[in-house]
């Protein structure tokens, strides 16, 4: 499951040439096939491994007060 946050993709010529194809023909089929390819995989790939921050909590300021007590 991925992660929601902002997140960049870069896209070679070819990957910009394909997308390009697809509008045209409105190849509906193959958009999601690329969706999935280009777009989600990435972004799965990127997030996978990824160490967490302490800083990611709801309120980072409150577990520093609580441990600092």
């Amino acid at each position: 499951m991925l992660e929601i946050k902002k997140t960049v993709i870069s896209f070679e010529e070819q990957d910009v040439m394909e997308l390009e194809r697809i509008v045209t023909d409105a190849d509906e089929k193959e958009a999601l096939v690329f969706l999935k390819k280009s777009i989600y995989n990435r972004i799965l790939h990127g997030q996978q491994g990824k160490l967490k921050s302490h800083l990611d909590a709801a309120n980072p300021v409150e577990g520093f007060t609580q441990h600092n007590k």
